[in-house]
């Protein structure tokens, strides 16, 4: 297993929670199958923030296919990185 990310694309995962006001998501979570989840990159220096900072928290966002609310990286058990956002430009 892969500690949380620290740089957008896309990881294979397991979502333990939801956050709040996610539609069905106490029907989704916890899950205990592994999935291909997005994330997102929320600041500009997402990277190199270090822990304490304001904003580190919520640096990295993670979109889940056919979730329409956004989740947060502590929701899930991470996996293996699979590939970059701009693969292939």
């Amino acid at each position: 297993m892969t500690k949380m990310p620290k740089t957008s694309g896309y990881y294979w995962a397991k979502w333990k929670i939801a956050t709040d006001e996610t539609f069905e998501g106490e029907e989704l979570t916890p899950s205990s199958t592994w999935e291909i989840v997005q994330v997102n990159r929320n600041l500009i220096n997402a990277e190199t923030m270090h822990l304490g900072e304001a904003g580190y928290s919520e640096r990295f966002s993670v979109s889940v296919c056919g979730v329409r609310e956004t989740q947060w990286p502590d929701c899930f058990v991470w996996g293996d990185f699979v590939a970059d956002l701009d693969r292939g430009r």
